[in-house]
């Protein structure tokens, strides 16, 4: 029969489907806008801290103000015992405490070494790391100002006991991730992860078995190449829509930089919808109900995440489970895109991740129409 026949009865149903639409654009609407909100300030800043301050010198209350002063880090109270700032801490209070020793003013004078305290909730590692960095540059701030007007004292010229104290400059400067925060960092990345399992599950909404048979059987009516090829042209349609949204709009709407321009993320996007299309369609045939993509969606989207090599390297992964990773398309795209979006790499510079999404696309969509010939030759024979 006719393709465009197959196209508008395909269409039809997709758009009748009240759980894909809701799955395809409420729910790629509500991750777009809802997911990044809490990490739209990049970096946790003012956390508060408690101090317990033994020594009472005129130094220690200067570094009292350099905290007061950062940034990063607010003093919220002052406590009189380490009991009384755990009891802080437990109960959420303050996020960190400082501990200044008694006598840390004289061992200063003196030459000696004291030993200032941190300490910090953990179980939010983002601002436990704020804090400790807080405090630990602004300690070493105040230290390196101490030594220097030790030599400065013993006759050594002020220029030369800088150069003297910190005889290396340091010279920071972020490369890729200017802000040095979570959204630019992670957000480009998920939002491929997203892509990729709300396309495979409204794929298995769509194409599973249903118990009972809702939709007609259209393999029966149609050849096996036309009902992959329409079905998954129309849905990678569909998700170029989405992901222009997500990978043009949303991301300049954060204000996540990128590099790359729109037809370059056409080049690489096109062969990664076609490769999760073809996986998902091969997927889906052997899932007992239609309902069962959106649990198998959600179970594997931490395993993805975790494998695809932004947030652990590559390198750190065991082989067995990057082979596997391999074959996911998700994890060539993120590299990809990563590169030509983020880094500003070239198209030339991203020709394996190009070349290994076109080669999934051809192997799952010639697997998709064996395994539907398969299912359809059985299906005929049980009839």
């Amino acid at each position: 029969m006719s393709s465009t026949l197959l196209f508008k009865l395909e269409f039809r149903h997709i758009m009748r489907n009240e759980a894909i639409l809701l799955t395809m654009f409420g729910g790629l609407l509500l991750y777009a806008f809802l997911y990044p909100r809490p990490y739209l300030n990049q970096t946790p800043h003012n956390q508060q801290i408690a101090v317990i301050n033994a020594d009472g010198s005129q130094l220690s209350r200067k570094l009292e103000r350099m905290v007061n002063a950062s940034s990063l880090l607010a003093i919220k109270s002052h406590a009189f015992s380490i009991e009384e700032a755990k009891q802080m801490l437990m109960e959420r209070e303050i996020g960190g405490l400082l501990v200044i020793p008694e006598n840390f003013y004289r061992d200063l004078m003196l030459g000696r070494s004291p030993t200032l305290s941190y300490a910090g909730d953990a179980s939010y590692f983002l601002v436990y790391s704020t804090i400790i960095e807080g405090l630990a540059t602004i300690s070493a701030t105040l230290t390196a100002e101490v030594k220097v007007a030790h030599m400065v004292i013993d006759g050594v010229p002020l220029a030369t006991a800088t150069k003297l104290y910190t005889p290396i400059k340091m010279s920071s400067n972020a490369v890729f991730n200017a802000p040095q925060g979570y959204l630019d960092y992670v957000l480009p990345a998920v939002f491929i992860i997203i892509l990729h399992q709300t396309l495979f599950i409204v794929i298995g909404l769509h194409a599973g078995p249903s118990i009972p048979q809702i939709k007609p059987n259209y393999a029966r009516y149609f050849s096996v190449w036309q009902l992959v090829l329409i079905r998954g042209s129309i849905f990678v349609c569909l998700y170029l829509v989405m992901s222009t949204l997500y990978l043009g709009f949303v991301l300049n709407y954060y204000g996540v930089h990128h590099w790359a321009s729109i037809q370059d993320i056409y080049i690489i996007l096109v062969p990664f919808l076609i490769a999760t299309t073809a996986v998902s369609l091969c997927i889906a045939q052997f899932l007992p109900t239609r309902d069962y993509s959106t649990i198998v969606g959600v179970m594997t989207s931490l395993p993805i995440v975790f494998s695809c090599g932004f947030i652990w390297p590559i390198e750190s992964i065991p082989i067995p489970i990057n082979l596997i990773a391999d074959l996911i398309p998700a994890k060539p795209m993120i590299l990809g895109i990563l590169k030509i979006n983020q880094m500003g790499a070239s198209l030339q510079e991203i020709k394996p991740h190009f070349i290994q999404l076109w080669s999934l696309s051809f192997i799952y969509t010639l697997s998709a129409i064996g395994i539907i010939s398969f299912k359809q030759k059985k299906t005929s024979k049980i009839n």
